[in-house]
């Protein structure tokens, strides 16, 4: 008569979604907070100045470019840990996704405010371009962090479960 063992693993996946209350008090989650709005900020600078180039308008519709996407990519990155979103989704790397995320924001947000800073002709401009790169140095911050999470363990999450 053969026996037969089951072995059971527990799956400390939320049910539904649920809201990840410790994730608002990590340093990941306070400097995607700080990028969302340093992002604005630079965007609205380069919105609202009084006057353009007409040699400058590409460079600054692609500073605002990417302002906004880089803005919004980190806001849903911060609503889908804060939900426990990236939970259901396991098969996706996710610390891996954000060290990309971060490199590819580091290197736009770096030609950006290049090109903001060589075309800056006004106070408004110029402070879009100074926001610029303090979104640079955020979002390489951001890298940092990302990228020392995805060695510590590979294929974790960016936060732990607290449902």
């Amino acid at each position: 008569m053969a026996t037969t063992t089951v072995t059971t693993s527990e799956d400390r996946t939320p049910a539904t979604f649920t809201l990840n209350k410790a994730y608002p008090k990590t340093v990941p989650a306070i400097l995607k907070v700080v990028q969302a709005i340093c992002s604005l900020i630079a965007y609205l600078c380069a919105a609202c100045a009084p006057w353009w180039t007409y040699r400058s308008i590409s460079g600054y519709r692609f500073f605002e470019w990417v302002c906004q996407w880089h803005m919004w990519s980190v806001i849903i990155l911060y609503l889908l840990v804060l939900l426990n979103v990236h939970h259901r989704l396991r098969c996706i790397d996710w610390s891996l996704t954000e060290f990309i995320h971060y490199v590819f924001a580091s290197i736009f947000f770096f030609i950006g405010s290049i090109i903001a800073a060589a075309f800056s002709t006004n106070g408004a401009l110029t402070a879009a371009a100074i926001f610029g790169f303090i979104c640079l140095f955020l979002y390489a911050a951001g890298a940092y962090l990302a990228f020392k999470s995805w060695r510590s363990n590979p294929q974790s999450e960016p936060a732990a479960v607290n449902a």
